[in-house]
């Protein structure tokens, strides 16, 4: 796929992004709901992608999901955090997959480091959210919701 056609369907999940990161920082709980709403986009916008593109998206999705569902099983990820990355998946073009795993890297240390400074400066708003709360926890759903984010201006930086 040619320039930035391959986001479209990135484009119609933002919300849905949006509201998964802040579920994540707020309760360390990403529902399933969302993922679920997530898969929908992608099914409503597929049509949108010629079909060998949707075939590489399902199949990454597949074997991120396998993956993280071992890294689940030895309880280095949860239950969320492994269907987001899943549906997560369908969202990267093919050919942005690299770029993916470098937005991805870039928005896990953002989110360790944001984590942290929550944690420390303890803002009156955030007081409550469980990232604050729960020293140790990391909100993986709001790294996945940055990378996502972040992936068509890098793409298109990448040339």
């Amino acid at each position: 796929m040619s320039g930035l056609s391959g986001f479209l369907p990135l484009a119609a999940v933002l919300p849905l992004l949006i509201w998964a990161a802040a579920s994540d920082l707020r309760h360390l709980r990403i529902p399933n709901w969302l993922v679920l709403g997530m898969a929908a986009v992608f099914v409503l916008t597929a049509p949108l992608l010629p079909l060998q593109e949707t075939g590489l998206r399902l199949l990454a999705a597949v074997l991120v999901f396998l993956l993280c569902a071992a890294l689940f099983h030895w309880r280095i990820l949860a239950g969320g955090d492994v269907k987001m990355m899943a549906a997560a998946m369908l969202f990267v073009p093919s050919a942005a997959l690299t770029g993916f795993g470098w937005c991805f890297s870039a928005a896990m240390l953002a989110t360790v480091v944001a984590a942290a400074a929550l944690r420390v400066g303890r803002p009156f708003a955030a007081a409550n959210w469980a990232v604050v709360r729960a020293p140790g926890s990391l909100p993986m759903g709001a790294a996945i919701a940055l990378a996502l984010v972040l992936l068509p201006a890098v793409s298109v930086l990448a040339g």
